[in-house]
């Protein structure tokens, strides 16, 4: 295996997206990871759909690359095995519910067992407060750190598309690791992280947090718009499309007047001197840019708008992003076995734009290397049907 993290051991203890999609990319950068499913079903995300050739298309996505291994960690033998590994990692990466790893080993426990591991745990809202213990799926931290009341519009909230409270966490999760890692080559010690999906979500709220604390009024949520900036968003063509215009300075606004609107008399309007100004008219900014949108074709609206140097984009949808020319320039497709053997296509990772090893693209089956990984702790699974005496 190839990458800047070979020879660091992961065992994840994990689920759903947060800590996986982690660990997928600790994975992506060479280290090995040992994902721990439960027996039956293993990780839940695997029941999410059936959309990739049967296969639930969040797993393929976040478990690639990874070995799986089925323990019980309700037994005394699959918690044994669990320390055994535990005892032999570089990183502890879980995302279990709130308390159910403490109760199989405490952290305090962790740090005497192996001195040099790092633990990263990941939950909704940290290991103390009023929220502890809850458990804390995607939506509803969202809906507790506010990001849904910012998006959509006033009389319509609306969650992302995509599970921002988890991709935020593992992220986060990802950058915290990997930092532990390299302070550990100067200390020879790993330390506890908690990363709670709440705090990097109040992260990326800040500037309305900000706004609503010092001014007493955040911006309310514009839809396709900006809400604090104008004019930032869709119009549409001649043709019935829609093109992103994001003016974001005066320089562009200048030259969108001139250049692409062919209007610079609007650059005389007060109600159209700044920023600010355009925001408290907007109605009559948006109005004034889509009035001259409207009658020119799509193609001559982008070629106005590459002359003049004003920032713009398509308007795409998924189907669109999947033959996408900078996607395809830029190499970012590539492809994954899955456990029957069959090649599938997938993005590649964001963080290295050089092949992925081969190794590194196996989305695994349910309890795939569970009896090789036992193998390497001297035990079999013979082991792990072992149970606790009775009393």
């Amino acid at each position: 295996m190839t990458g800047d993290l070979r020879g660091i051991r992961v065992i994840a203890v994990e689920q759903a997206v947060a800590a996986p999609l982690c660990t997928r990319h600790l994975a992506d950068l060479g280290a090995e990871v040992v994902k721990i499913e439960r027996p039956g079903g293993g990780d839940f995300a695997r029941g999410y759909d059936e959309s990739v050739h049967g296969l639930a298309s969040h797993f393929v996505w976040l478990n690639r690359g990874k070995r799986s291994v089925v323990l019980d960690l309700k037994s005394e033998p699959g918690r044994r095995a669990l320390r055994q590994l535990l005892a032999g990692a570089d990183v502890l990466v879980s995302n279990l519910a709130p308390g159910a790893l403490n109760r199989i080993i405490t952290d305090e426990a962790l740090a005497e067992l192996n001195p040099r591991l790092v633990r990263c745990y990941l939950s909704g809202y940290g290991p103390a407060g009023p929220y502890a213990g809850r458990k804390a799926y995607d939506a509803l931290v969202q809906g507790e750190a506010g990001t849904i009341s910012a998006t959509g519009t006033p009389d319509t909230p609306a969650k992302p598309g995509v599970s921002l409270a988890d991709l935020a966490g593992g992220s986060y999760a990802l950058g915290a690791v990997t930092s532990a890692l390299y302070a550990r080559e100067r200390t020879g010690l790993g330390r506890r992280i908690d990363i709670a999906l709440f705090d990097v979500l109040l992260e990326w709220m800040s500037p309305l947090l900000l706004a609503e604390l010092h001014s007493g009024s955040a911006p309310a949520p514009a839809g396709l718009r900006h809400a604090s900036i104008a004019p930032y968003g869709p119009y549409t063509t001649a043709d019935g499309q829609d093109v992103l215009v994001a003016v974001q300075n005066e320089g562009q606004w200048q030259r969108l007047c001139r250049t692409v609107l062919d209007d610079p008399a609007l650059l005389d309007d007060p109600d159209f001197s700044s920023n600010s100004a355009r925001v408290r008219h907007r109605e009559r900014t948006e109005r004034a840019v889509q009035a001259r949108l409207i009658t020119l074709s799509t193609a001559e609206v982008t070629a106005r708008l590459e002359a003049a140097d004003v920032p713009h984009a398509r308007l795409n949808q998924i189907a669109d992003v999947l033959a996408h020319p900078q996607a395809e320039a830029a190499g970012r497709w590539s492809e994954a076995t899955l456990p029957d053997g069959q090649a599938v296509r997938v993005v590649t990772s964001p963080l290295h734009r050089a092949p992925e090893p081969p190794g590194g693209r196996r989305v695994p089956a349910l309890g795939e290397h569970t009896a090789e990984v036992l193998a390497e702790l001297g035990l079999s699974e013979a082991d792990m049907a072992e149970r606790e005496p009775a009393g």
